[in-house]
């Protein structure tokens, strides 16, 4: 939880897809803290309109920033999904024209660059960034078993695999999933995200589905490297375990208190009506400490 002079100021939530955002709201508000949230017209669920909110469109920061102000919002959260808007998309006002070499840039580079400069434009504004998992840590997992069934022998042995592949991946900002089995890498994340590379696993049956009677094969989610938690925790959910039920794998392993899980008591329902695993890892590599952009962008 934060726990410093902003308690008091409302908690501002820039909201994407999903239902995140609500729940964020929700645990706030229980805390007695307002809160105050702006959604993006085309991406946002309408359930934020139960709290006090407001209504953007891409590309209009002026308004974002002038609401933000008018609320006396000091902290904010970016959670929900969202995709890189079109150009033809995007709504400019003068913000946006003021700003456009920085705008320009979130259409060049990979996600790492992309998501700390978009850290560092709203702190420079005098707001500070804070992460869902700073609000509501129950949202991620514990290292240990989550459900009922447990993983195999050789399920660690793909759950091995594949840690080292998405930390390898994640030092080249490329993605922070892959699915193996049989201790062989079936498909890794890429830009195309969690959910269409369980659906290219579910193209790969002769390894995913079930063998003697039982699935195989697991999905590994995991932070990248130095990867700017505040804003891009990774996420899975009921959909994540449908798809990797479909995919024929045996479950799912996720870093220990770094992977959000969204609706957790209704996902962990999930995987055991459908026999799956869910297992939360801590991850130990000297190269590889996820705490980094905490640490990183920690203010004195």
């Amino acid at each position: 939880m934060i726990e410093d002079n902003n308690i008091n100021s409302p908690l501002g939530i820039v909201a994407g897809n999903g239902a995140l955002p609500s729940y964020i709201a929700k645990r706030t508000k229980e805390t007695g803290r307002p809160v105050f949230i702006v959604g993006i017209e085309g991406t946002t669920s309408k359930d934020i309109e139960q709290y006090p909110h407001c209504w953007l469109k891409w590309g209009q920061i002026d308004k974002l920033f002038d609401k933000l102000k008018k609320a006396h919002v000091k902290d904010l959260v970016i959670i929900g999904g969202v995709k890189r808007p079109a150009v033809k998309n995007i709504h400019f006002d003068f913000g946006l024209i003021r700003n456009l070499p920085f705008v320009l840039s979130l259409f060049m580079g990979g996600d790492d660059a992309v998501l700390s400069s978009i850290v560092q434009f709203i702190e420079d504004k005098g707001l500070r960034v804070v992460g869902a998992h700073q609000i509501a840590p129950e949202l991620t997992a514990d290292a240990g078993i989550l459900t009922k069934q447990s993983p195999s022998k050789k399920d660690e042995l793909d759950i091995e695999k594949g840690i080292t592949t998405v930390l390898n991946l994640g030092t080249m900002d490329i993605g922070q999933g892959a699915v193996v089995a049989r201790e062989y890498v079936l498909c890794v994340e890429a830009a195309e995200g969690t959910d269409q590379m369980l659906e290219r696993a579910k193209g790969l049956r002769q390894w995913g589905s079930k063998w003697l009677g039982r699935r195989i094969g697991v999905l590994v989610k995991l932070p990248k490297p130095n990867q700017e938690l505040r804003i891009d925790m990774p996420t899975i959910g009921p959909k994540t375990i449908e798809l990797v039920a479909d995919a024929g794998l045996a479950g799912i392993c996720i870093a220990a208190d770094k992977v959000l899980i969204s609706d957790k008591q209704g996902t962990i329902a999930q995987a055991n009506k459908l026999g799956l695993f869910i297992i939360g890892k801590n991850i130990q590599n000297n190269d590889y400490d996820i705490n980094a952009s905490e640490q990183n962008h920690k203010r004195q």
